[in-house]
């Protein structure tokens, strides 16, 4: 399973202590337990003083780069840091193309768990589809979520879209798909801008993991916040032992730069597929 980092602060600052330094650091989460390694690739992406996105992603594993990892957490001085340690999903090819985070409009975007029907969503994605540059189902998970964005205005609507029109194309389509019951494994994102990071996290079917990498106490899917002092974080789990709020899914939250401090908005969902209720498996 990937793992996902996100830092907002009321000013810039750097990302080196939980991108590297920390006791469960994103870097440490690479390798800490060999028989799930997340060595597909890694990226961050931050916003220099203009809001530009900045990226810098590699398709090698991050411990065997972990000279220019450290060199990237240093560089990316930022109110908003978004990385991720890769673990592709089957058939996506490892490069650095296909590495997380993606980025455009402004936006960095990097996804944790399998989009199983992204070839039907891209179908769905209008001039969005010529956007694509790879055929990561992360990738066209992007452009459904800056799609669903621009009509409606508000991120964690758009995460809620995403879903809801997943699975009213897997209504149509799950007869090309014998081996899968729904149409992703898990849809846990961050999408950030210059202004504010946003979270979705959910999941619909297991993936191969149980729990977290470095909190076997962590179930699988699962995301976590912290807040602290003037920053905020969020995480596929607990980057240090100090406290992290677990996250109640199927949510969404929302991290924004209010004057001198980041405001924080939880808001859980209730999706709805064609068929009733969309499951949620996080918890179980």
């Amino acid at each position: 399973m990937c793992r996902l980092f996100a830092q907002i602060a009321a000013e810039p600052r750097g990302a080196r202590a939980f991108l590297v330094d920390s006791e469960f650091s994103l870097l440490r989460q690479a390798d800490a337990d060999p028989k799930n390694p997340q060595t597909d690739g890694w990226g961050l992406a931050w916003f220099d003083a203009a809001g530009a996105p900045r990226l810098v992603k590699s398709g090698r594993p991050a411990p065997a780069e972990r000279e220019r990892v450290v060199r990237a957490a240093e560089d990316a001085v930022s109110r908003v840091v978004v990385g991720h340690i890769r673990a592709a999903s089957k058939g996506i090819p490892v490069d650095d193309a296909h590495a997380h985070p993606f980025v455009d409009e402004g936006w960095a975007f990097a996804h944790n768990g399998t989009l199983t029907i992204h070839r039907e969503i891209a179908a769905e994605l209008g001039a969005r589809r010529r956007r694509l540059k790879t055929d990561s189902d992360s990738e066209v998970y992007f452009q459904q979520f800056l799609k669903h964005l621009d009509a409606c205005g508000e991120p964690a609507r758009a995460f809620e879209l995403c879903v809801e029109e997943n699975w009213r194309i897997w209504d149509d389509c799950r007869m090309n798909y014998p081996d899968a019951s729904t149409p992703y494994t898990g849809l846990n994102a961050l999408a950030a801008d210059a202004r504010g990071v946003h979270a979705l996290c959910h999941a619909a079917r297991r993936g191969l993991a149980a729990c977290g990498v470095c909190h076997p106490d962590q179930p699988w899917g699962i995301m976590s916040l912290a807040e602290r002092g003037d920053a905020a974080f969020l995480a596929s789990e607990g980057l240090d032992a100090g406290a992290w709020t677990r996250l109640s899914p199927p949510e969404s939250v929302s991290c924004v730069v209010a004057g001198s401090r980041v405001e924080t908005r939880r808001r859980p969902l209730s999706p709805r597929a064609p068929r009733g209720p969309v499951p949620e498996v996080s918890t179980t």
